[in-house]
C-alpha cells in the first residue's frame, strides 16, 4: 500500500526542516510567525491525512 509510505515520507521531510510533529494527536507544531503553508509537507499532511496545525510561541 502506498499511503503509509507517503505519510512517513512527508513526516520525515518536515522533521528534517526542524518542525515538530506529534503523530498520535495528528498535530504539526509550527513556530508562531512562520507561514504554515510555506512548508508544502504541512499542507499535504493536513489535506490528505487530516493533520492539524498548531502555532507555538518560542
Amino acid at each position: 500500500m502506498r499511503y503509509p509510505k507517503r505519510r512517513a515520507n512527508l513526516l520525515y521531510k518536515l522533521r528534517r526542516k526542524g518542525i515538530k510533529v506529534d503523530t498520535k494527536q495528528r498535530t504539526i507544531f509550527i513556530p508562531y510567525g512562520q507561514q504554515p503553508y510555506k512548508h508544502i509537507q504541512a499542507f499535504r499532511l493536513s489535506k490528505e491525512f487530516h493533520f492539524n496545525i498548531q502555532f507555538i510561541i518560542t
